[in-house]
């Protein structure tokens, strides 16, 4: 059976979104924890599996993108061939187990969070998107970033909505007993609106332009004129067993 495809890459540059500095704060709480491993979940080619790997920790990482997997390799990396519904170790196989930016491409997440709970020998670490709906412009991100994903999921893709902390706390005490603390940072960045319609315009043309989609994303573009839309913003969950 062909396993679900993951999104492909965003094509504007990572420098260009706060997205860096909230991965630096995952790197910098993951070394603050000091773990002699870490299990990457959807780990891809590898970035933070070599940042951590750096710093003399053990790592390893599933990845179920060939591609990825091949590059994650090359970089002398110990990857596995596999899906987060189904990790590949015994039970308490590494300290932390983490999911960067993985946990809204995975197709049965409680599963997944269950089988990192059970390979956890300390704590589950899960830093994915956020919108403070508080604001305006981000609920107008909200809604962009939902049609887009609509799109994606008729194309075949596992691209779910951005995930609540309660969802992750719900899930995660299902599997095991686990201490839940998260927060929230938003680095409010405006985003610009032609560029956002062009991409929108072109993905809706991929699956034959659909009325009620479009209707859609015409009321999301009068938002964002009317209220601006920004860059999401990050959760930072952590799991962990009681000492």
């Amino acid at each position: 059976m062909q396993p679900p495809l993951m999104i492909p890459p965003m094509s504007r540059p990572a420098a260009e979104r706060p997205h860096r500095r909230y991965k630096r704060r995952l790197l910098e709480e993951i070394l603050e924890l000091a773990p002699a491993s870490l299990l990457e979940v959807g780990c891809g080619a590898g970035g933070l599996l070599a940042d951590v790997q750096a710093h003399g920790v053990a790592v390893a990482g599933v990845e179920p993108e060939p591609t990825a997997r091949e590059l994650a390799g090359a970089r002398g990396l110990d990857v596995h061939a596999a899906r987060a519904e189904a990790l590949p170790f015994p039970d308490a196989s590494f300290d932390l187990v983490v999911f960067d930016y993985t946990a809204h491409h995975v197709e049965r997440l409680g599963r997944a969070l269950g089988e990192a709970a059970r390979v956890a020998r300390r704590g589950v670490l899960v830093l994915d998107s956020w919108y403070d709906d508080a604001l305006p412009c981000q609920r107008v991100a909200r809604a962009y970033d939902e049609w887009l994903k609509r799109i994606d999921r008729r194309l075949g893709f596992v691209h779910n909505p951005s995930i609540e902390a309660s969802e992750f706390v719900r899930m995660l005490a299902a599997a095991a007993e686990f201490e839940a603390r998260y927060g929230y940072e938003l680095v409010l960045t405006a985003l610009p609106l032609g560029p956002l319609e062009a991409n929108a315009r072109d993905r809706l043309a991929q699956i034959g332009s659909p009325p009620d989609l479009a209707s859609e994303l015409d009321r999301i573009l009068d938002a964002a004129r009317q209220h601006g839309l920004s860059d999401d913003g990050c959760l930072l969950f952590r799991g962990f067993r009681p000492a």
